[in-house]
């Protein structure tokens, strides 16, 4: 690796990122630390005796002199949706590659729409580089290689012995009351909360899985182009009932005091899985395509828990783009890579296939 290559990671001393910062820093990787906040930066800074350099997303010319002379930005500073297009914009200015962690479909949308943009300067702009959606997107397209007609696809993912970070959870109150999201005919389409469930085997027995608005709703139409695709995760049948009544408190549940509130209790919560839940933790991913024939092919893969995959595919993504090993303008994971960037990581295995 050219180790005169630089990694900025902006918003590095969140969870995530300090994830990330560990293992980019434990690889070799020239990085330097950036975000809002110039205190945590300097602590996190001397941990890791890295050089940092403190940027306000609404500010330009600070943005514009962090990344003077860095190669590639691996973006973690969420909610994404309010984050994304500050660091986007100061990429395309300073010849930057974009990367980023986010799974929100808004932010998919919208860096697609800088496709041209980003390959008019020879820069790959690829969000969703962590578990939000590389190992759907490398199911989806493996799907898709083995159905190439497929009109339907479904996919659906399992978490086991892991907990969500302050950071993930603060986004999923962003989206409160925003309802669910599948694609229909080529469309994006708003649905009621819990719009579909259904039973998915994931191991060895069948499990309730409800809907939910992930970034594959997205992603994996720009990777394989089948024009219906729905999104589950495995939930109890319990709080699949409780997802359903929040239609009827959707306006309740979009006002900003209600997110105050839950945001503030989010932040008394341990800050996300222990290292011990990172390093026992599996996660499953299955996935459905169905052509007009009704012919069905399915898929289960099985990897390590979702913010060790995240941490640890940041820095092979990275790495790859350093390297030079990149294809210009949006890109997915599996667009970009194939279905074997999977792979990169030791724990990942075909279950079913």
């Amino acid at each position: 690796m050219d180790m005169n290559k630089k990694l900025l990671i902006f918003g590095s001393y969140g969870f995530t990122g300090n994830l990330i910062v560990e293992r980019a820093t434990n690889a070799g990787f020239h990085v330097i630390l950036s975000g809002r906040d110039e205190i945590k930066l300097k602590a996190q800074a001397e941990e890791w005796n890295v050089p940092y350099k403190k940027a306000s997303l609404d500010l330009p010319g600070e943005l514009d002199e962090a990344l003077t002379g860095v190669d590639v930005v691996l973006h973690c500073a969420g909610p994404f949706v309010h984050t994304w297009k500050p660091i986007a914009d100061a990429c395309l200015r300073n010849s930057c590659h974009y990367l980023d962690i986010t799974g929100e479909i808004p932010v998919f949308e919208s860096l697609r729409k800088l496709d041209k943009e980003f390959r008019e300067k020879k820069l790959m702009a690829m969000p969703g580089a962590g578990f939000d959606v590389v190992p759907t997107d490398c199911v989806a397209n493996y799907l898709n290689k083995s159905m190439p007609d497929a009109t339907h696809l479904e996919l659906a993912f399992k978490g086991l012995g892991g907990s969500i970070s302050r950071g993930t959870a603060k986004t999923m109150v962003e989206n409160l009351g925003s309802g669910g999201a599948i694609r229909e005919a080529g469309k994006l389409k708003t649905v009621p909360p819990a719009y579909k469930t259904r039973k998915i085997i994931y191991q060895e027995k069948e499990e309730s899985s409800v809907s939910i608005p992930w970034g594959d709703v997205s992603t994996a139409y720009a990777s394989t182009g089948i024009e219906n695709i729905i999104v589950y995760t495995a939930m109890p049948v319990s709080i699949i009932k409780k997802m359903k009544w929040m239609k009827y408190l959707s306006f309740l549940l979009k006002t900003s005091l209600v997110k105050r509130y839950l945001k503030r209790r989010i932040d008394k919560n341990p800050p996300g899985p222990n290292a011990d839940q990172r390093e026992k933790g599996r996660s499953f991913i299955w996935g459905e395509v169905r052509n007009a024939k009704g012919e069905t092919k399915q898929a289960i893969l099985e990897t390590v828990e979702g913010y060790r995959l995240t941490a640890e595919m940041g820095v092979v993504i990275a790495e790859r783009v350093i390297k030079g090993d990149y294809q210009s303008g949006y890109q997915t994971p599996a667009m970009a890579y194939g279905h074997d960037l999977i792979f990169s990581i030791e724990g990942s295995k075909w279950i079913k296939s």
